[in-house]
């Protein structure tokens, strides 16, 4: 089992090499004439050296994650572990939080790099050491909190579920009101959580109400006839930490808000807002398509196998028991067994990304199609065009690339679109 990992963990570092390399090869290639504007020959100069440090950087933290995969597989670590007299839900929290300790130790070596040495070089950013431990700091706190707040409920049904299936001697209606009550249980994470990042979000940004003004009054004039209502548009303080311009809309269960950064209001035009939002908005319309309920359809099938799984447990618990003497390990330890688990279905669940990513970039069109009715088409294309340039955004990215990581189109596919949707529409 453990090679099997190592072997799973070298094809995918391998495979990011190979990534790696069709994206130099890209950028190789001139600018098409739709995105070729963007940068002038001293910017693109900048943007190329800009990826070239990320990458320098990129290649340190993968070659370190390896490492971290090979010290977990090879050390003495969970055999060690395993000799302490720790019961199951504590020796789960000493192997996560001794590996994350490590992960999160270098990477805030790598947050502090990536922001004060390749940020500053290229001025895009405005933290100062303050504000950087601050957030380094609340980041590591919620994880740690999001950690016990999912894990804790997880063992804990693990640990009982032979007890209330009776060793798994259930009828699949006993499974399926099981499966039902996990689902619910589930429900109240997924609002737990969602809950925690929203205070998260209030903790790294000061929200502003925008206040009652002819802008505001234009914004909820786009909204006249969504069926969903934004009440709350809020301006919030990127300032504080980077040159970033963003407007996006918070979506909760009920509770939806624009956010708008500070820098985007004071170096964007009032039309290349409304742009934006016009965009924001024609998610607020997008109608279910065939491939939302293909995603509807697969996670119903997930609940089904579960449902089909459980009343056969005992092959899960061989399995289990399998993977823990290939480690060496006496006592039940989840966390390798999800590591595991994690790592094997790794490769399914890539291809469910890429099909994500597909639905995800053409809901984006769509919304972009929402700005082009509104009359921002050639806004929206400025905006994108100057972010670009202000970001240090790779304009013209490989389409292999794009189709397989990208969940927003590039931005040569989406202003291409946004001017081909203009022409369409000119009577």
């Amino acid at each position: 089992m453990k090679l099997l990992i190592f072997i799973i963990i070298l094809f995918q570092t391998g495979y990011r090499f190979v990534l790696d390399g069709i994206k130099n090869r890209q950028r190789k290639k001139p600018l098409p004439i739709e995105v070729s504007e963007i940068y002038d020959k001293k910017r693109y100069a900048s943007f190329l050296s800009y990826e070239k440090d990320y990458d320098h950087m990129k290649l340190c933290n993968r070659l370190f994650t390896v490492l971290v995969y090979v010290f977990y597989l090879f050390s003495p670590f969970l055999p060690y572990i395993d000799t302490l007299p720790l019961n199951v839900y504590t020796r789960f929290f000493v192997t996560v939080l001794s590996i994350s300790l490590i992960n999160r130790v270098v990477s805030v070596f790598f947050d502090y790099y990536t922001t004060f040495k390749i940020e500053e070089k290229y001025g895009k950013n405005k933290k100062t050491l303050k504000v950087f431990i601050k957030d380094e700091v609340v980041e590591t706190v919620l994880e740690l909190v999001l950690s016990f707040i999912l894990y804790i409920p997880c063992l804990y049904i693990l640990e009982h579920i032979v007890e209330w299936t009776n060793h798994f001697s259930i009828t699949y209606t006993q499974s399926l009101i099981l499966c039902l009550g996990l689902l619910g249980v589930g429900f109240i994470l997924y609002l737990i959580v969602l809950g925690i990042s929203f205070m998260y979000l209030r903790v790294q940004y000061t929200f502003t109400e925008l206040e009652d003004n002819e802008l505001r009054q234009k914004i909820e004039e786009l909204m006249k006839d969504c069926p969903k209502k934004v009440k709350h548009i809020k301006v919030y303080n990127e300032s504080k930490k980077s040159t970033g311009k963003n407007a996006f809309l918070l979506k909760m269960l009920w509770y939806k808000e624009f956010g708008i950064a500070d820098n985007f209001l004071d170096e964007n035009s009032e039309g290349e807002l409304l742009a934006v939002l016009s965009h924001e908005i024609g998610h607020l319309k997008h109608k279910k398509n065939i491939f939302n309920y293909i995603k509807y359809i697969v996670l119903c099938a997930l609940f089904i196998c579960l449902v089909y799984v459980i009343p056969h447990g005992e092959l899960c618990i061989v399995l289990s028991e399998r993977v823990l003497e290939s480690f060496g390990l006496i006592h039940m330890n989840y966390d390798v067994i999800f590591t595991c688990l994690g790592v094997i279905i790794s490769p399914i669940m890539y291809v469910c990304s890429v099909f994500m990513n597909y639905v995800s970039r053409r809901e984006e069109y769509e919304a972009d199609d929402q700005a082009v009715h509104n009359g921002y088409g050639e806004e929206l294309i400025t905006t994108f065009k100057r972010i670009s340039n202000d970001e240090l955004i790779d304009v013209y990215p490989a389409d292999f690339i794009e189709y397989t990581s990208y969940d927003h189109p590039g931005m040569y596919h989406r202003i291409k679109h946004i001017q081909e949707e203009m022409r369409n529409r000119k009577p």
